[in-house]
């Protein structure tokens, strides 16, 4: 497709693109500015008028050459769906980057049904956009950089408690959606699946959920009196995308390390194990996701394929914050009947815009609202590492205290994954651990009855018992929430052991490991360890 001409842009934006050319031109480049956002700066915008600086994001991305499906240069995102996608009536919004799209809307008996979906948009759409100077997200170029310094550059982000936005991390998909492309690239059939319907969940917030196919998903974007998304689609057939995959540190060292020495034979680990490693997401236009994090203490990664998303990431401002008061905050933010026109005291928040092959990693914990303003297919997963263990614990730590509010999802093969992950230590040649995670993840095996989520404690799920002695035996044995996830008792004793050893090498006991996770900022990772030949005797075979 050829580049618009100069008469498609409007007036305004072809002189900001103007002096935006005239400004890079200069011999000294700008200088880079970090703004800190509060809560006083979070008054809502009028529709009609961007924020200050309003356009400046598309100014950037207009200086980038577009592809067929980039929506980029775009600014008007709403007229074209209202009456085909969207019914007649529906409001629009205006983000701080100029772009303006359709609110969540279902008209029933004259009414928005979803207007307080549209009164969470309107707030999130007077939120700062994400600019490369934020200090807490990490704006990527992925032509920029090889595939070992763009994945080092992304693992060290997670790290430190940053996200991470990869710009055109991969081909964008078609504009338009077929179940054709679905299954080509994707392994996606017109399959049954469990729908959320907006209106249902506008209703009853616990029950959104209906049965259809992915067809019916796709043809319903013709259908102004609903809003559908699917959420979940496994693809357990995908991954990571190169060149992040060894990002993944379950699936590289919890189970490439240990299957030989501790084989699966009668045991029985949980499915999501392998199906929760890659999903899909299909929306149709106007979907809004409230906040939440993604449970477990997982990394998560999301890869736009169509569409485009607006999301937006919240901080702690202060993260020495102790962590009573850091669960009270997420609590009033997650507070569906709250009122976010202003944020609670002591966090800060940023708009990520998201379009067709962009890539977004959010180390454990980060909490997260959404915003589809198109039809949008996504492919993300999770995955666990040893660099982001600190930040994983203190993720289970809020679920322990909040989770069936807090999270979206329970996933029950953590504490089987932790546990290889700590047998896997002793043979790491190569691989980077540091400090205070690495007590974080010994703390997490060892206690594993004071991570136990809210939402797997209101199932009934009983806490796990450790038992004792080395006793080769293949018997499986209970390991978390769920009966269904578990492993070898050799396995169990082993990786308690290994965890008892690290703390002592570290010249920890247990009232000294919990004092290094609860009395420093909780995304403090802490020093790099080596540990020498201090774990020999479990490397022997």
């Amino acid at each position: 497709m050829a580049p618009p001409s100069s008469s498609a842009i409007p007036k305004d934006l072809q002189e900001a693109m103007g002096r935006q050319k005239r400004k890079n031109s200069q011999d000294e480049p700008p200088k880079s500015r970090k703004r800190r956002v509060g809560s006083e700066q979070l008054q809502l915008q009028s529709v009609a008028e961007p924020a200050e600086g309003g356009y400046l994001a598309v100014v950037q991305d207009m200086s980038e050459e577009p592809t067929s499906t980039d929506l980029r240069r775009k600014e008007d995102l709403a007229s074209s769906l209202i009456s085909s996608e969207m019914p007649y009536g529906t409001e629009t919004v205006r983000w701080p980057n100029g772009q303006v799209t359709v609110l969540p809307t279902v008209m029933l008996n004259g009414r928005n049904v979803l207007e307080n979906d549209a009164k969470r948009v309107r707030q999130m759409a007077a939120l700062p956009i994400s600019l490369p100077t934020s200090p807490r997200v990490d704006h990527i170029d992925a032509a920029a950089l090889q595939g070992g310094d763009l994945r080092n550059r992304v693992a060290a982000a997670l790290r430190d408690d940053r996200c991470a936005v990869v710009r055109r991390a991969a081909e964008p998909g078609p504009e338009k959606l077929t179940l054709q492309y679905l299954h080509d690239e994707f392994g996606i059939s017109d399959r049954l699946c469990s729908l959320h319907d907006m209106a249902k969940r506008a209703e009853d917030w616990t029950h959104p959920h209906k049965d259809g196919t992915i067809g019916r998903l796709l043809d319903g974007a013709r259908y102004t009196d609903e809003q559908l998304c699917a959420l979940d689609i496994p693809l357990p057939a995908f991954t990571i995308p190169s060149p992040f995959q060894t990002l993944d540190h379950a699936a590289v060292y919890a189970w490439g390390e240990t299957v030989h020495e501790f084989p699966l034979q009668d045991t029985r680990p949980h499915p999501d194990v392998f199906l929760n490693r890659s999903w899909g997401l299909l929306h149709q236009a106007g979907i809004y996701t409230a906040p939440h994090h993604d449970s477990n203490g997982k990394n998560t990664f999301v890869k736009i394929v169509s569409g485009m998303k607006m999301w937006c990431v919240y901080h702690l401002d202060d993260a020495s914050v102790p962590r009573d008061q850091a669960a009270d905050v997420f609590h009033r933010l997650c507070d569906i009947d709250g009122d976010l026109s202003q944020l609670p005291e002591g966090l800060v928040a940023e708009v990520i815009i998201l379009h067709a092959g962009d890539m977004l990693f959010m180390p454990p914990g980060k909490f997260h609202e959404v915003y589809t303003p198109l039809v949008t297919f996504a492919t993300g997963g999770h995955f666990l590492s040893y660099l982001t263990m600190h930040l994983s614990e203190w993720s289970r730590f809020l679920d322990q205290l909040y989770g069936s509010m807090f999270t979206n999802q329970e996933h029950e093969d953590t504490l089987l994954v932790l546990r290889r992950m700590v047998v896997a230590i002793p043979r790491l040649s190569h691989c980077k651990l540091y400090h205070r995670a690495t007590v974080a993840l010994c703390t997490m095996v060892l206690n594993p009855g004071q991570y136990l989520s809210q939402r797997a404690d209101e199932d009934g799920a009983a806490l796990h018992q450790s038992g004792k002695g080395g006793k080769k035996s293949g018997k499986a044995v209970r390991t978390a929430s769920s009966k269904d996830n578990v492993d070898s008792k050799q396995c169990v004793d082993r990786a308690n052991e290994v965890a008892n050893h690290v703390l002592q090498v570290l010249k920890l006991d247990g009232a000294q490991a919990a004092s290094v996770l609860d009395d420093r900022p909780y995304d403090e990772v802490g020093d790099e360890v080596e540990f020498g030949d201090q774990l020999v005797r479990f490397q022997a075979y």
